[in-house]
């Protein structure tokens, strides 16, 4: 087959559908050696980003902005370059094109919980995602509960509907035993000898606001900190005021966005790694926390507990006593902790990242109405 795929996102910022887009693309080309994958670019410095791949060819479409890019100029890449198939790795698709057409949905919460949005991406994201649902041949899920609610929230058809889980690179996330390396982040960033870890971009459905809270009833009966490490995004502000106004300033610790190599040591060195967001339509630092051996508490909502599978402790996300709860649980029970670690690690190995491009490369070709090849 001749796959076309739509990489206008491709130079984002540095989040998970970027991330699962960098680490899919040479799995996929590597997997599906006898197919050609096109590779659509909207800004011309990106070509040459795969060009030691026999199987790929880069083209740019110039249209600039979102929506006549997907609807546009892709279309005219699909006819000149006679496409038989167009994925996107996020999840817009051109509407009338003769090609089958498929896309992942990375969440639900657009729909679950809008009002954590800007109105615009509200009517965005209200007007134009069920309607890539419906006239996508197929599209990917990246947990059972995101398949789930886009059948209840736009009534798409389950029956196009394929859960594929992400992954983590296991050569980068680990258990380390590496004193030396532990105690080099640990003086890098300035880490505290007991601390809570919280990680991901800075943003109100995160949670951050009420786990401040809850680890405001906590902290005169701990030593520890609370860590947030992660990209600020719009609503941030919001969600950091409450550590000034609780008078927490030398309890809580701002890391900014931290590096992929340090990450795993910050993980290992965390006595439990809080992650109590609203809406996670999979979590990747769940399943990097589990496999660098952190204790998890996270939230009984959307994935989470499909991700975890046992090796975390559920709250609700909502309230901020259950939160406190359960970090006071977990941090005074060393069993329970331990037997979270052990868990975590078993179930950190269910999530490989060619798996999920094997997965990804079978749907393109069952939708693409070949012989899968693998």
């Amino acid at each position: 087959m001749r796959i076309g795929i739509m990489l206008r996102h491709y130079e984002q910022h540095e989040g998970g559908v970027k991330h699962y887009t960098k680490t899919l693309l040479p799995l996929l080309f590597s997997l599906g050696a006898g197919h050609q994958f096109i590779l659509i670019y909207q800004n011309p410095k990106l070509l040459g980003t795969y060009a030691g791949y026999p199987n790929v060819e880069e083209v740019v479409a110039r249209i600039p902005g979102a929506l006549l890019w997907d609807q546009i100029a892709v279309p005219w890449v699909i006819r000149n370059k006679k496409l038989d198939i167009i994925f996107n790795p996020k999840f817009t698709i051109p509407f009338f094109t003769r090609p089958k057409k498929v896309f992942v949905l990375h969440g639900s919460e657009w729909f679950a919980i809008p009002k954590h949005f800007k109105w615009i991406d509200q009517v965005y994201f209200g007007m134009l995602v069920p309607l890539y649902c419906r006239y996508a041949d197929a599209f990917i899920a990246v947990a059972n509960a995101v398949k789930k609610d886009a059948v209840l929230y736009v009534k798409a058809d389950p029956k196009k509907i394929f859960t594929i889980y992400n992954a983590i690179d296991p050569n980068r996330f680990y258990f380390i035993d590496d004193v030396d390396r532990l105690q080099a982040v640990r003086a890098k960033y300035k880490l505290p000898e007991r601390f809570i870890l919280w990680v991901g971009q800075i943003e109100s459905r995160k949670n951050i606001k009420r786990l401040v809270r809850a680890f405001s009833e906590i902290s005169k009966d701990f030593p520890h900190r609370l860590v947030i490490a992660g990209e600020q995004r719009w609503s941030t502000k919001g969600e950091l005021a409450e550590v000034k106004d609780l008078g927490l300033e030398d309890r809580v610790q701002i890391l900014g966005w931290v590096s992929h190599d340090d990450l795993p040591a910050i993980y290992r060195l965390a006595d439990l790694f809080a992650f109590p967001s609203l809406y996670e339509g999979f979590g990747i630092p769940l399943v990097e926390a589990m496999a660098c051996g952190c204790p998890i508490l996270t939230a009984t909502t959307c994935a989470p507990p499909e991700v975890v599978d046992g090796a975390g402790y559920l709250v609700d996300p909502y309230d901020v006593e259950a939160i406190a709860r359960g970090l006071r649980t977990i941090l005074l029970d060393t069993n329970l902790r331990q037997k979270m670690v052990v868990r975590g690690l078993e179930r950190a190995k269910d999530f490989s990242w060619e798996k999920c491009a094997r997965q990804v490369l079978a749907v393109l070709e069952s939708v693409g109405g070949v012989r899968a090849t693998n």
